[in-house]
């Protein structure tokens, strides 16, 4: 179950950089960016994650949709760091996509309905099954 004290980063993965979106969970939204997929800027973002963590004294939750291993090392570093780490179904998304619409397809879009999926997630059943 997700609590209040979090910080909720959601990722859509690529093959060379990553979209990401860092909040709380009361929904209000911290920071949007994209993360190229090198060691130096993955270290700089869970540099930015732990500030966040320090900042709000609240655990990391870190969604990540996306397949083919490009979340690697990044889920693992993660899970290192004792992040809880969850799985964005992205067939699901799409199907959630559907139902709540919004502006066409984009890497910042999948970020921000990611995000909601994780606050919807306790009042929707759909939404919880999306992510695991």
């Amino acid at each position: 179950m997700l609590t209040q004290a979090e910080i909720r980063v959601c990722m859509d993965i690529g093959c060379h950089q990553h979209r990401v979106l860092i909040g709380l969970a009361n929904g209000e939204i911290l920071e949007e960016f994209d993360l190229p997929h090198t060691p130096s800027a993955i270290k700089q973002f869970f540099h930015k994650t732990e500030s966040y963590q320090n900042k709000y004294s609240a655990q990391v939750v870190l969604a990540m949709e996306g397949y083919n291993g490009h979340a690697r090392p990044i889920d693992k570093f993660a899970l290192i760091r004792g992040y809880r780490l969850l799985n964005v179904n992205n067939n699901k998304l799409a199907k959630f996509k559907e139902i709540f619409p919004g502006p066409a397809k984009s890497d910042a879009i999948d970020t921000r309905k990611i995000f909601e999926l994780l606050t919807l997630q306790e009042h929707l059943p759909m939404a919880k099954k999306s992510v695991k």
